[in-house]
């Protein structure tokens, strides 16, 4: 059984609790069995929770009675006198009974299971059958109040789906809540052409008109319908369409909308909803033409849910150079309401198995935002798909949102020694290091970024090589039981293990290298048993999609054997100098990702070079590719990302010039284009030129190039 300190630091309530030498029994084997109190039928649930709870720990359920007693041990549970500013509960022990009283239902659940938590052998971390208790006793007059750092708290990871895992963290639920939520107006309302916007002259499909009297009486409708179907779900977000188009009908200007800020008409129909419904909330975002708030007040029931995309990411925003353009923004919003929730992110949406490891990060930013007034978090982790650490981070991430000064370290221990005892110290020293090297790097990263952000930031080579190697040792020593467990996270440290050999290319650490004397790149004997260990666990576990987009491990094995396995690597202009003659993006300035060997696949954001500001050009010296009778280069489509694939291609070797015309209809879907062109190098030439030149239309859009080979 866990000593009383240990329970109080799981759910994290160390402090507030009195007790004195004395103790008053609530449950004695063969003597004593509480009944339960409730005061009214909206803490019926709570009840039964706590009768549910009482006899899985001592095998006797208590009755629910309607009336108080004044000779028999009562557990009360009901409504606090008392309102807490962002919800709670109070235990306390008085005469001969106990009560459990909360700011709603919800609170007196989570109130249930703080007391079970703390005083009982059950818990979260429950994992099997324990011996039933004999007796259950509290200090004797004990009084303890829980006060949330914030009212709404929800740590969107796969662990939050599950009812008993919020009850035991205190946290929400989208689908508990909110009635609409996110860009999902489409699913709320029937669309008709009178709701569209008007942009540039013409009606669009793509986003709505907020001052439209069809689209407000439809979603009137809505809501009030929604009340009769779930009247818990009292949230709504009403939000424009995510892209960058306001409406300029001549209601919606007249309001003040622009052509980049939708506000005016936006929050003015959100007041218009909050007035018409004043038991419900309404909220909109500060979000691509909503981040400018209106010029008027909120209604008290109306609020803004403020997306940090704007904000740098995965550093301490008080210690970075935009803290006080974050604080103007927020400071700006509160003005015209108090109710203000933060949407925040917690993970690479393009690598779900790339750790990210910024929860100590967001500790110091909780802190920071509930300073500045924020009174709501949703944290957007992912959403069903397996991520690495995942439930560790819905731990954490529940506690802070319950409490911002929490002493985050022991929390990780403590979660590892009860989660996975087997690997604990493994995994505690390896997650505690990146966690600190994340917190103590200035470097930003990014929630849709590539590895080598990871890899600036916290991801050590050595570091993570030599864990990989113990982990993976320890867990083949197993047995299958203890071992399914952590397969998940096997799979995610195979995936990022063979990323690291991918990203780093040919060479020390990379994927293959070159043997003396010879042309074509040996793949490293390990990648073969990696790919392989990849494949099975995918397998056992079911796991294949590894980001937002949904891109599968069986692509991404297959693109292993299609480029790299199957296709060997030899080029004359491996490591070789050159010039670019043309500006590179800002964020991709190694122009050695043209021909270092690292492979890139079907992901934008590993292994290409992308170039926005300007048609790339390349200077090459003929004399370090001599002998090459052909130059290859291939190109990414990927429209989503606005990637395109260049017009042409032309190679000019003194006043010779050799060309490829590139067929770039539009696609909807991301592929790769190879183009090879044959060359003629004279003994005399120089200088070889390599033009890449942009489609007509999308001279201002990105090209994606990978390896250019000489061969």
């Amino acid at each position: 059984m866990y000593t009383k300190a240990l329970i109080f630091f799981i759910i994290n309530f160390c402090m507030g609790c009195q007790s004195n030498s004395q103790e008053f029994t609530l449950y004695q084997k063969g003597k004593i069995i509480p009944e339960v109190f409730v005061v009214n039928k909206a803490y019926q649930n709570a009840a039964e929770d706590f009768c549910n709870l009482f006899e899985k720990a001592t095998g006797q359920r208590p009755k629910i009675v309607s009336e108080l007693s004044v000779t028999k041990v009562q557990i009360i549970i009901g409504e606090l006198d008392e309102k807490l500013p962002n919800g709670g509960f109070r235990i306390q022990q008085q005469g001969n009974a106990f009560s459990i009283k909360g700011t709603g239902g919800g609170s007196a659940l989570f109130g249930v299971r703080y007391f079970f938590a703390v005083y009982s052998n059950s818990n979260q971390f429950d994992n099997e059958t324990k011996q039933k208790l004999e007796i259950l006793k509290v200090p004797m007059g004990l009084n303890y109040t829980k006060e949330y750092a914030f009212e709404y708290r929800e740590p969107y990871f796969p662990d939050n789906q599950h009812t008993e895992s919020r009850l035991w963290n205190s946290t929400n639920t989208i689908d508990d809540t909110w009635g609409l939520w996110g860009h999902n107006i489409h699913k709320f309302i029937s669309v008709t052409d009178k709701m569209m916007a008007v942009v540039d002259g013409k009606s669009s499909d793509e986003q709505y008109c907020f001052s439209s009297p069809e689209f407000e009486h439809a979603l009137v409708l809505a809501v009030e319908n929604s009340g009769r179907e779930n009247g818990n779900a009292f949230k709504f977000m009403v939000m424009p369409n995510d892209n960058f188009m306001v409406c300029q009908c001549k209601r919606c200007k007249a309001m003040g909308n622009t052509k980049s800020n939708a506000s005016p008409a936006v929050f003015t129909l959100l007041n218009k909803l909050a007035q018409r419904f004043p038991k419900q909330q309404f909220f909109s975002a500060a979000y691509n033409t909503t981040i400018v708030p209106p010029s008027f007040k909120l209604a008290t029931n109306a609020g803004v849910m403020i997306s940090t995309m704007p904000f740098p990411k995965g550093v301490v925003i008080e210690q970075s150079n935009k803290k006080a353009i974050v604080e103007k923004s927020l400071q700006d919003w509160k003005k015209i309401t108090d109710k203000m929730y933060l949407w925040d992110y917690a993970v690479n949406f393009d690598n779900y198995f790339e750790f990210y490891p910024t929860v100590s990060i967001a500790q110091k930013n909780l802190k920071f935002y509930k300073k500045q007034g924020i009174t709501g978090v949703f944290i957007n982790g992912n959403e069903g798909s397996y991520a690495a650490f995942d439930n560790l981070k819905f731990y954490l991430y529940a506690q802070l949102l319950s409490d911002p000064d929490i002493d985050l370290d022991k929390h990780i221990h403590l979660f590892f020694d009860k989660k996975y005892p087997d690997v604990s110290y493994l995994l505690l020293d390896y997650y505690s290091k990146i966690e600190k090297y994340a917190f103590n790097s200035r470097n930003q990263l990014e929630i849709y970024g590539g590895l080598q952000q990871a890899k600036d930031k916290y991801l050590k080579e050595a570091d993570f090589d030599f864990f990989y190697n113990q982990f993976i040792g320890r867990y083949e020593q197993l047995s299958s039981d203890k071992s399914t467990d952590l397969a998940p996270l096997v799979t995610a440290l195979t995936f990022l293990k063979l990323e690291m050999r991918r990203t780093n290319g040919i060479g020390e650490n990379g994927y293959a290298h070159f043997e003396k004397d010879k042309t074509v790149a040996v793949v490293s004997p390990e990648i073969p048993l990696l790919l392989a260990r990849l494949r099975k666990l995918s397998k056992e576990t079911t796991i294949d999609v590894y980001n937002e987009s949904g891109a599968l491990i069986s692509d991404y094995l297959a693109s292993w054997e299609n480029e790299i396995n199957n296709k060997k690597y030899k080029n004359l202009f491996y490591g070789k100098n050159f010039r670019v003659l043309s500006v590179l993006d800002d964020e991709y300035q190694n122009k050695h990702m043209l021909n270092d060997g690292a492979i890139g696949f079907n992901d934008y954001y590993n292994n290409w070079l992308l170039s926005t500001k300007d048609a790339l050009q390349l200077e090459i010296a003929a004399e370090d590719v001599k002998g090459a009778t052909t130059v290859s280069l291939t190109f990414l489509s990927n429209t989503k990302h606005k990637i395109y694939l260049p017009k042409e291609v032309v190679v000019t070797i003194g006043d010779r010039k050799f060309k490829a015309q590139i067929d770039s209809k539009p696609d909807t879907t991301k592929h790769k284009y190879e183009v090879k062109i044959p060359i003629i190098i004279n003994t005399k030439d120089q200088l070889i030129n390599i033009s890449i030149i942009k489609q007509d239309n999308y001279k201002k859009k990105s090209i994606a190039c990978d390896e250019i080979l000489f061969n």
